[in-house]
C-alpha cells in the first residue's frame, strides 16, 4: 500500500505523519508538504486526518462562545422542534443555562469518536534503546528481531483476509511465516512498502533512506515519494536495494546477506566496506561518535568482524593495516588520525 491508497485511519497510524502533526518535526513537515503538492487530490484527506489527530491529542476542550451558540441552535432544532417552541419560558431558560455544558459534551463526543477511530483496532508498539535488542513474535507467529534504537508498530490482531502490516523505524530482521491462503505481509517505511508472502530479510531505515537486504524468498518493493508510480521492484536472495524518498536516490546490487544482518549475533561483519561506511554502522549500532582527522581515510576499505561489545578490535585493525592512531576524546567519542 502506498500513501495514495491511504484512508484517514491509515494516515493516523503512520509514524511520520504523527511526527509531523504531534511533534512538529521539520523533516516530516517538509515531506508531507511536498507530498501534498505532488498529490493535490489527496490533500483534503491528509488535512482531515491531521485535524482528527490534533483533536485526539488535545488535553482539554474549551468551546468558544460561537461554538456554544451553534450547539444550542442544533439542540433546539433536533429536540422535537414544535415542543421546544411551545415550551414554557421557565423550561427554555433552564435549557439555555445548560448550553455551555452541552457544547463541552459535544466537543468531548467528537474527541471520543476520533479516538475510537484510531484506537478501536488496538495496536502494539515495541521500542528499543541503544544497547538493547529484542525478539518479537507477531500474531501470525512470524518473528522480528528488532535492532538497537528502533521501533515497530502493528495491530494487536490480524484479519486473515487482509494483509499483515508492520510499521518500522530503525532496523529489524524479519522471518515471515507463509500462510495457507498466501496472505501478504507488508513492512511500511517512509521510503518503501515491502510486500512478501513468506521470507527472511533485513530492513534498515536509518540515515534518511531505507535499505532492504533479502536473505531468503522473494519480496516486492513499492517506492514512495516521487517514484510512487513506478513499477514494484522484485528482489531475489542476495539483492540489496537502497532508496530515499527524500533524495530519490536508488541503488540495487548483490551482497552477502549475512553481513547485513550480523548484528543479530552482536557483531558487525564487513567485506571491502569503506572506513566511512564502517564508522556509520558503528555509530548506529553502538551510539558512539568517531571523527576522522583526515577525511581521505574514509575512502580506505575494511574487511573483518567487529564485536559490538569491543570497539577496540576495530581500532587495533586500523592501527595494524593503515598505521593509524586512535584517541578517546570523550566517554563515547573517538578521533582517528
Amino acid at each position: 500500500m502506498t500513501f495514495r491508497d491511504f484512508s484517514t485511519e491509515d494516515f493516523l497510524q503512520h509514524p511520520d505523519f504523527r511526527k509531523w502533526v504531534l511533534e512538529q518535526d521539520a523533516v516530516a513537515a517538509a515531506f508531507w508538504a511536498d507530498w501534498m503538492q505532488q498529490h493535490p487530490d489527496k490533500k483534503n484527506d491528509v488535512l482531515k486526518a491531521k485535524e482528527i489527530l490534533q483533536l485526539i491529542a488535545a488535553q482539554e476542550v474549551f468551546p468558544s462562545a460561537a461554538d456554544e451558540t451553534e450547539t444550542w441552535s442544533r439542540i433546539l432544532q433536533t429536540i422535537e422542534g414544535a415542543a421546544v417552541v411551545n415550551m414554557p419560558r421557565r423550561s427554555k431558560n433552564m435549557l439555555r443555562r445548560l448550553m455551555p455544558y452541552a457544547a463541552v459534551l459535544a466537543g468531548l463526543l467528537v474527541a471520543v469518536y476520533a479516538a475510537w477511530l484510531f484506537y478501536s483496532g488496538g495496536e502494539v508498539e515495541y521500542n528499543t534503546v541503544m544497547g538493547e535488542q529484542r525478539t518479537i513474535t507477531l500474531p501470525d507467529h512470524s518473528l522480528v528481531k528488532l535492532n538497537v534504537n528502533s521501533s515497530i508498530r502493528y495491530a494487536k490482531s490480524w484479519d486473515d483476509q487482509q494483509p499483515r502490516e508492520i510499521w518500522l523505524d530503525g532496523e529489524a530482521f524479519f522471518s515471515v511465516t507463509h500462510q495457507h491462503n498466501n496472505q501478504s505481509f507488508i513492512v511500511h517505511t517512509n521510503d518503501v512498502d515491502i510486500r512478501v508472502v513468506g521470507t527472511e530479510f533485513n530492513v534498515n531505515t536509518r540515515r534518511v533512506q531505507t535499505q532492504v537486504v533479502l536473505r531468503k524468498g522473494e519480496v516486492q518493493l513499492t517506492l514512495n515519494g516521487k517514484h510512487a508510480a513506478a513499477a514494484p521492484i522484485t528482489m531475489k536472495p542476495g539483492d540489496m536495494v537502497v532508496y530515499s524518498a527524500a533524495t530519490t536516490a536508488l541503488t540495487n546490487k548483490k551482497v552477502d546477506p549475512e553481513a547485513y544482518s550480523s548484528w543479530r549475533v552482536k557483531e558487525l561483519r564487513f567485506n571491502e566496506a569503506t572506513i566511512s561506511e564502517v564508522i556509520s554502522s558503528l555509530q548506529d549500532n553502538m551510539g558512539i561518535s568517531i571523527e576522522l582527522a583526515d577525511t581521505a581515510i574514509g575512502s580506505q576499505t575494511f574487511t573483518g568482524t567487529i564485536p559490538l561489545d569491543n570497539i577496540e578490535v576495530f581500532f587495533r585493525t586500523l592501527s595494524r593495516s593503515f598505521d593509524l592512531q586512535t584517541e578517546q576524546t570523550g566517554k563515547k567519542a573517538y578521533r582517528i588520525k
